[in-house]
C-alpha cells in the first residue's frame, strides 16, 4: 500500500534533513573549489551519504551508485567547470527533502542555466541514500552529458 505523507505547516527553522542537504552541497562546493583530479577527492562528501546503498538517478535517467557518481562528478568537473546555484525553495517531508534550485555551469565560453528539482531520500541515520534529479534546460551541455555516459559505461 502506498503511504501518503503530507506537509501542512511552514516555519523558518531548518529541519534536520535539510541541514544535511546544506552540509552535503557545501562539501561538494568545497571539493570543486579545491580542484578535482579524481573520484577520491569527493571523500569529504561521503560523510553525508550511505555509500553502500546510494543511488542517483539523473536527468538522462542514468543510475549511478556512489563510485559511479563520484566518477561522473569528476568527469563533469574536469576541465575547469565553474558551478554555482541559487536555492529558491526547500521542503522537508518524512524521509525526503525537495530542493528547487537554479544551477549555473560555466566551462570556457559555454554557459548553461538550468532549473532543477533535487529529491533527496534518507536512511534512518540521516544519510543520503537516494538522489533524483529533474531539470528544465534549453541546453544541458555536452560535457555534462558525456560525463553521465562515461560514468554508466
Amino acid at each position: 500500500m502506498t503511504q501518503i505523507v503530507t506537509a501542512t505547516a511552514t516555519n523558518n527553522a531548518l529541519g534536520p534533513l535539510t541541514q544535511v542537504v546544506n552540509r552535503f552541497t557545501a562539501a561538494q562546493g568545497a571539493v570543486l573549489a579545491a580542484g578535482v583530479t579524481s573520484p577520491a577527492d569527493y571523500a569529504p562528501v561521503a560523510e553525508f551519504v550511505a555509500v553502500d546503498e546510494f543511488k542517483r538517478v539523473g536527468a538522462y535517467l542514468e543510475e549511478l551508485d556512489w563510485p559511479a557518481y563520484t566518477e561522473f562528478l569528476t568527469g563533469w568537473a574536469r576541465g575547469g567547470t565553474q558551478f554555482e546555484f541559487t536555492q529558491f525553495h526547500i521542503t522537508e517531508v518524512g524521509d525526503a527533502v525537495f530542493q528547487e534550485i537554479e544551477e549555473r555551469h560555466q566551462r570556457g565560453d559555454q554557459f548553461i542555466k538550468k532549473n532543477v528539482i533535487a529529491v533527496y531520500r534518507f536512511t534512518p541515520e540521516d544519510k543520503i541514500r537516494h538522489l533524483d534529479i529533474y531539470e528544465q534546460a534549453k541546453d544541458s551541455g555536452d560535457w555534462i552529458k558525456d560525463a553521465a555516459k562515461a560514468a554508466t559505461a
